[in-house]
């Protein structure tokens, strides 16, 4: 398992954190640069700004703002962070603190580009209002001065046009002195200028009152599941808007030469906004609660933290555990989304929510047993769950208890919508992970990468969307000289067409060659309707899988599920009539991006990727 790195988006809010909890007697706004600066590697460009550069979450997918398409237009030389928040003026958002937290994450060598006007003219909101000669120049020289004190070079962004026209189809100014006072800085001060506020009216008059609906956040109802009733918006973008906008500030960095050359090696390329743009869960610049899990912190036990989280909460709720072993049942119902699991150990071994509860084990009220689901160490209902760097477990004795009739114990219950797991361990025996879904039908999604499976029969099961990137699974030794075991129990519904992908994976054991199935079709209640789809590519297997890695369960036969490999390798790959191969033809039908995808266009696997204007690690040491 990989170490865990912090993210510069965790370096924010830490500094957010250490601002609040400084209290009042603090100085409100001092610029300072970390104690120890971190080791840099490429630069990065930080963009500060309003709405219209912001970076927009999953739930307002079409919406992006400029800065949010920015990366796809950079080579490897150079990223992107989006910190900008909507509705900001540039003294909302110096008032509010987040250009302390910018300035204590830049470096030597990065760029911050300072792009604000929009909100500075509502000079009827004190809170946001400024002056175009006076306190709108004074703001922006705190964003430069912020800059050349952390050694990065501060760039000056006039504001992006709104989509406004004559009657006569001529695009009009709508900034009034706000561009010109930039452009008056600029020259004062020898900053580095880009001109959006002429480029992008010189793009709108070219596109056209009706050329620039693709261009801005324009939807016919039901074109979006984010916006079921459409929406008409002609001051932000939808992809393509923010892409072509991207292009005119890449196209002001180059011909200045205020970044080098070579770095936009995308800028002229024909791109698909709308797939290669990242959308996070949240906006950067959206704090999360944080709560503490540990001895001497705030919660003993994980399920206090949660039990403390508000129902329905439209903001991130980040539950960081300490390191040590946690025995409890830990349960996240449905109304609360957005719940993060973070362990705070350096791998995932050293934080372990574990309980040893069996499909068998007897409830302490005497209603019965908890069954397969009841006995799961850890249920997550919630949508938008997240855990990294964390140990789910469940350590019932079989071997302990066997007049038991039902054993089956589960580590890790999923049937929340849009989880994301990544660097954790799920240990268990019979039916270790459970993936599922809110009902008979309905597609839940979840995302591994990175993590570690074990387990011996059907450990990975049920009627869920399952991505497995990059994974290890591991088959445990039963000492059978036949029968090891079994990786997957699917049961997905026969109208869903995406159920588990295994890809880039090791499937790995000490047992036995020969002797672990891959999978079998798991029908809940003789359901016909339960046909498992699974896939299995790009991955290595042990020779512990099967000649005939499908096999039969229940009286249903594997032959009538979806199950396939594609282009595997390891000695127990071998191809025979017995072990379908996916048709060269679908392999692009059934991939990670196609998995988690859904009518709302999930995309997870570009968190991290170069897309991603959210999330930059820091470099280990």
């Amino acid at each position: 398992m990989r170490d865990f790195r912090p993210t510069r988006r965790t370096v924010l809010v830490a500094v957010a954190a250490a601002a609040v909890l400084a209290g009042p007697g603090a100085p409100a706004h001092a610029v300072s640069r970390p104690a120890a600066p971190r080791p840099c590697t490429n630069p990065v460009i930080f963009v500060v700004g309003d709405s219209t550069s912001s970076a927009y979450q999953h739930s307002e997918r079409p919406r992006a703002g400029w800065a949010q398409a920015l990366p796809l237009l950079l080579g490897p030389q150079a990223s992107v962070f989006d910190y900008a928040w909507s509705g900001a003026s540039s003294k909302s958002y110096f008032d509010a603190g987040l250009l302390d937290e910018v300035a204590s994450a830049l470096q030597p060598g990065d760029y911050l580009l300072i792009s604000f006007g929009h909100n500075d003219e509502k000079v009827q909101d004190p809170a946001r209002g400024t002056d175009p000669q006076t306190t709108f120049k004074e703001y922006l020289q705190k964003y430069i001065d912020a800059a050349a004190s952390a050694g990065a070079k501060p760039v000056l962004v006039t504001p992006v046009e709104r989509r406004r026209f004559s009657p006569l189809g001529v695009a009009q100014d709508s900034h009034g002195a706000y561009p010109q006072a930039v452009r008056e800085l600029a020259a004062v001060t020898g900053t580095p200028l880009v001109d959006l506020t002429t480029s992008s009216r010189e793009l709108w008059q070219q596109l056209g009152p009706e050329g620039t609906k693709t261009h801005f956040l324009y939807a016919t109802p039901g074109q979006y599941p984010q916006y079921p009733n459409g929406v008409t918006d002609n001051t932000h973008f939808q992809a393509e808007g923010a892409l072509a906008v991207a292009r005119l500030v890449a196209a002001g960095l180059q011909v200045q030469q205020i970044t080098p050359p070579g770095w936009f090696q995308h800028a002229d390329a024909p791109l698909d906004a709308l797939a290669g743009i990242y959308w996070p869960s949240e906006r950067p610049v959206d704090k999360p609660l944080v709560l503490e899990v540990g001895a001497g912190r705030q919660f003993g036990t994980v399920q206090a933290a949660v039990d403390s989280v508000p129902a329905n909460s439209a903001r991130r709720t980040e539950i960081r555990i300490a390191p040590g072993t946690y025995r409890g049942l830990v349960r996240v119902p449905a109304n609360k989304p957005r719940i993060s699991f973070l362990g705070l150990g350096q791998t995932p071994e050293e934080v372990v929510l574990v309980f040893n509860n069996a499909s068998g084990t007897p409830k302490p009220d005497g209603t019965g047993a908890y069954g397969t689901g009841g006995s799961a160490s850890v249920r997550i209902d919630g949508p938008d769950f997240l855990a990294r760097n964390i140990t789910f477990s469940n350590d019932f004795d079989e071997a302990a208890n066997q007049d038991m009739k039902n054993r089956q114990a589960v580590a890790l219950f999923l049937t929340g919508d849009r989880a994301v797991l990544s660097n954790v361990r799920c240990l268990g025996n019979q039916d270790t992970l459970l993936v599922d879904s809110p009902a008979r039908g309905v597609q839940a999604r979840s995302y591994f990468s990175d993590t570690y499976i074990e387990g011996d029969v059907d450990f990975i099961f049920g009627r869920g969307t399952a991505v497995f990137s990059s994974c290890e699974i591991r088959s445990l030794d039963r000492r059978s000289d036949s029968n090891n075991g079994y990786v997957s129990a699917g049961s997905i519904n026969i109208g869903i067409k995406h159920g588990y992908l295994f890809s880039q994976c090791r499937f790995v054991s000490d047992a036995a060659a020969g002797t672990v199935h891959l999978g079998r079709p798991w029908h809940p209640s003789g359901d016909p309707d339960a046909i498992a789809q699974v896939l299995v590519r790009d991955s290595w297997l042990g020779a512990h899988i099967s000649d005939t890695p499908w096999t039969d369960m229940s009286g249903f036969s594997w032959r009538e599920a979806r199950f396939h490999e594609l282009n595997n390798n390891g000695p127990g790959s071998r191809i025979t009539s017995n072990r379908p191969q996916l048709e060269p033809g679908l392999a692009a039908e059934f991939t990670v991006q196609d998995y988690p995808h859904g009518a709302d266009a999930w995309a997870p696997q570009l968190a991290g990727s170069r897309t991603d204007s959210t999330a930059l690690q820091v470099p280990s040491s």
